[in-house]
């Protein structure tokens, strides 16, 4: 699992760990408020506050 939070996966060369994570076989998580480049790849797009969304994504990966 590759999870990316608050980004717009925009910045290089960064943002190209998204694209390598999925070519890779990790399931790709985006939590962010505005689409990003790499939405389409993304087995889970969460448009919630991060302060919101974080707490969440914990817990639903821990339970």
């Amino acid at each position: 699992m590759f999870v990316t939070i608050g980004t717009s996966l925009q910045g290089q060369p960064a943002a190209s760990l998204a694209r390598i994570a999925v070519e890779s076989g990790a399931r790709l998580v985006i939590v962010n408020g505005e689409p990003t480049p790499y939405d389409e790849l993304a087995a889970e797009v969460v448009r919630d506050p991060i302060g919101q969304a974080v707490p969440g994504l914990l817990a639903r990966l821990s339970g």
